[in-house]
């Protein structure tokens, strides 16, 4: 782990990777047919949650090296390679190039992912079976959106699912616990366990929890427990520990945690904004829709004499 920075050396630190923390929350909303019906932040999440629950290694670096890759090679994953015939070596060098493009990794968290590349072809291809009830419950909850006591709830579309959210916290978590001094694994699975409770507790926002009241620490509880106890027994106690030692922002991990978790949910929110305001004209000149090629010309001559290449021009 690299020297932990000071604190005033935190906020520039992480200014710096705000770029890529946005490309990987986009993740959350990419969609492919090898992955079923589901975004490929909630496919990782299912498969990643399934080591928690019978006992085996957490995988963090596998699956943060997936979640890393996956935001220059979208949901292509090992096997898709290895039906077109590329070798292992080939396979494993695409996936390692995909993770080194991104600068503002520091190289001792390049170098973990790059080396977890060679695990992430073997376990990537592996069926969930017995999905566990909190995990299936997670993938199909809804965050609330904004809310406020006192004000309208705003609806925000499409819904993000707690799986996202977990997934991202969790890789969030793992990448800045270097910054803090946290160890990444606890970082990775409290990001993975921390809305427990949603898995049996509709989403109501900040303002169900101010309705709530009194009561809202025993629903809480309750319901995160049923969480706890699906866990293998030698993480349950773990898990626990780790819950506590959020509480406040007192301890590396927390100040991890909290970081992550506040980060996701205001990139989420940038999110909606940027889909809000996206702009024809963003996707052909920014984005280079029509990207280069021997029919860009009459691609581009086509836009002109039709009135598309002017849309949103003053």
């Amino acid at each position: 782990m690299t020297a932990t920075l000071q604190e005033e050396n935190i906020a520039p630190a992480i200014r710096s990777q705000l770029d890529f923390l946005r490309e990987l929350n986009d993740i959350k909303r990419l969609y492919a047919q090898n992955i079923g019906n589901e975004s490929f932040a909630t496919w990782a999440f299912r498969r990643a949650c399934a080591g928690l629950t019978d006992g085996q290694p957490l995988q963090a670096d596998i699956w943060c090296a997936a979640i890393v890759s996956a935001a220059r090679l979208g949901a292509i994953t090992p096997e898709i390679l290895r039906d077109a015939g590329l070798s292992e070596i080939e396979r494993l060098r695409i996936f390692q190039q995909s993770i080194e493009t991104h600068v503002s990794l520091s190289n001792d968290v390049r170098s973990a992912l790059t080396k977890a590349c060679c695990a992430f072809d073997g376990i990537s291809s592996g069926n969930t079976s017995s999905p566990q009830d909190w995990v299936e419950r997670l993938a199909a909850a809804p965050r609330a959106g904004a809310t406020c006591p006192g004000k309208p709830r705003i609806a925000l579309e499409p819904p993000e699912m707690h799986s996202d959210h977990c997934m991202m916290v969790a890789v969030y978590g793992y990448l800045l616990a270097d910054l803090f001094g946290a160890k990444r694994e606890d970082a990775w699975l409290i990001g993975l366990c921390h809305h427990f409770h949603n898995a049996y507790l509709p989403d109501a926002g900040f303002t169900g929890e101010i309705m709530l009241g009194p009561h809202l620490h025993q629903v809480i509880e309750a319901f995160r427990l049923r969480g706890i106890h699906a866990l293998s027994p030698e993480l349950q106690g773990r898990v626990i520990c780790l819950f506590e030692e959020i509480i406040g922002v007192s301890t590396p991990l927390a100040k991890t945690f909290h970081a992550a978790d506040t980060l996701d949910r205001v990139i989420q929110m940038e999110h909606y904004e940027r889909v809000a305001k996206f702009r024809v004209m963003h996707a052909l000149t920014d984005l280079n829709l029509v990207h280069e090629g021997p029919a860009q010309k009459f691609q581009h001559d086509l836009l002109n004499s039709v009135g598309l290449m002017n849309e949103g021009k003053t």
